[in-house]
Formats: C-alpha cells, sequence, structure tokens
C-alpha cells in the first residue's frame, strides 16, 4: 500500500530547524517531504535519519553559467534534495515561467537523480470537465519526451490557493484519476487549501495519493500531527 504523501512547501518563509526537531523527536517518518528556502535546504538535511526527504521549490532551467541568481538541478542534488516543485502556479503569476522552461527543468532535474513534482491546475472555479480538459492540456505541453515514470504531479486547482476554497471530493477524484488515465503517471498529489480542517476528508479520497501543503508547512506541530493520523 502506497504512503500518503506530505509535501511541505514553505514558500519564502523561514521555520527554524529546532521547531521542526522538536516535533518529530527520534520518530521515524517516511512520508514527508520538506521544501524550505534555498538557505535553509542543506541545514533541514539534518532531519533525513529520521526518515524525513528535502525538497526544493523551483530549480533553474539551466545547468550552468553566466546566470546570477539561478540554482542548477546538480547544485539542489549536491546539497541533498531529493524533490523539487516545478511549474507552480505562482512561478508561473509572478515569473512568467512557460510550459516550455519547465518542460527543461523536469529533464534536468531527472538528469540529476532528483523526482520533479510538477503542478498543474485550472485558474477558474468551473465544473469537473473543464478542469480535466484544462490539466491535461498543459500535461500534454509540459511533459512532451518526459519519462512519466520519474515524475510525481500535484493537481492544484490555482483558485483553491490560501482562499480556503476547496474542490468537492468528486471533482478531486475525477480530475486526479483523468491525470492517471491519460498521461499513466502512478503518483498524483491534491493541493489547495489542505490543511487542519479538511486533511482527513481529502486523504480518504480514491486516488489520491498525497498532498502539496502550503500555509499549514510553517506549523510543524500540525504537519506532524497530520502526518501521524493519516499515516
Amino acid at each position: 500500500m502506497k504512503k500518503f504523501l506530505l509535501v511541505c512547501n514553505f514558500k519564502m518563509n523561514s521555520v527554524a530547524l529546532s521547531e521542526y526537531q522538536n516535533e518529530v523527536g527520534q520518530k521515524q517518518i517516511n512520508n514527508l517531504v520538506l521544501c524550505p528556502n534555498f538557505c535553509d535546504i542543506k541545514e533541514y538535511c539534518a532531519l533525513k535519519p529520521n526518515g524525513i526527504m528535502i525538497g526544493a521549490q523551483n530549480v533553474s532551467e539551466f545547468t550552468n553559467g553566466a546566470y546570477t541568481g539561478e540554482v542548477s538541478a546538480k547544485m539542489l542534488k549536491d546539497v541533498g534534495a531529493d524533490f523539487c516543485i516545478v511549474g507552480h502556479s505562482e512561478r508561473k503569476k509572478y515569473f512568467y515561467e512557460s510550459h516550455e522552461q519547465t518542460n527543461t527543468k523536469i529533464k534536468n532535474l531527472i538528469a540529476e537523480g532528483v523526482t520533479p513534482i510538477v503542478c498543474v491546475g485550472e485558474d477558474i472555479k468551473k465544473d469537473e470537465d473543464f478542469a480535466v480538459r484544462f490539466v491535461l492540456m498543459e500535461l500534454n505541453q509540459i511533459l512532451k519526451d518526459i519519462d512519466l515514470s520519474r515524475i510525481i504531479v500535484a493537481y492544484e486547482p490555482i483558485w483553491a490557493i490560501g482562499t480556503g476554497l476547496v474542490p468537492s471530493n468528486k471533482h478531486i477524484e475525477l480530475v486526479i484519476s483523468a491525470i492517471k488515465k491519460y498521461t499513466g503517471i502512478d503518483m498524483v498529489l491534491y493541493g489547495g487549501s489542505f490543511g487542519e480542517n479538511n486533511y482527513i476528508q481529502i486523504a480518504s479520497i480514491n486516488g489520491v495519493d498525497g498532498a502539496l501543503i502550503g500555509g499549514a508547512s510553517l506549523k510543524p506541530d500540525l504537519i506532524c500531527k497530520m502526518q501521524s493520523e493519516i499515516d
């Protein structure tokens, strides 16, 4: 049976490593990925003996060279990252990242043995048919010439991110089922206002293999509570 994977995106925030260490203690946790900001990735690798995996929130489309401020897939691998979020809606909205750039980032990560977590999701709240068409169109462009056995997809409807709005169970199940059916991808997460009030409900939806978590990531006590109750 697959573990329900919790992927925590700290975004541009810092959480002291000691806060997570205090909550984790001596426990072994094998279904938690923490994605701190770039500055904290190496420090957070101290949690790896507890089974916790470490991810990054972004990666450069370039492999090396004169690209000030960029961080390559090899650098992430060397510093200890196991996963990397790519194609997040905030990267598209604020930094105008294209599907072609996301495609290149995925290929660079796979080449270095870092697992990409690829974000897709519709920006307008409509019915399930619209959502399915939207995400499959996105994936068709993003995943061109990609080894699909090497990636994880996160279905994150943009209208649900940070709003407290969550699609119905039926909506989530149908969209994730369509992603798996039409791509063959084995692991699909849900993201978008996943937190204390709905984690049990969402974890019980057929086909949902985990969650991409935003704001709740900054509360180590809540994350460890959810992890222990879902595991």
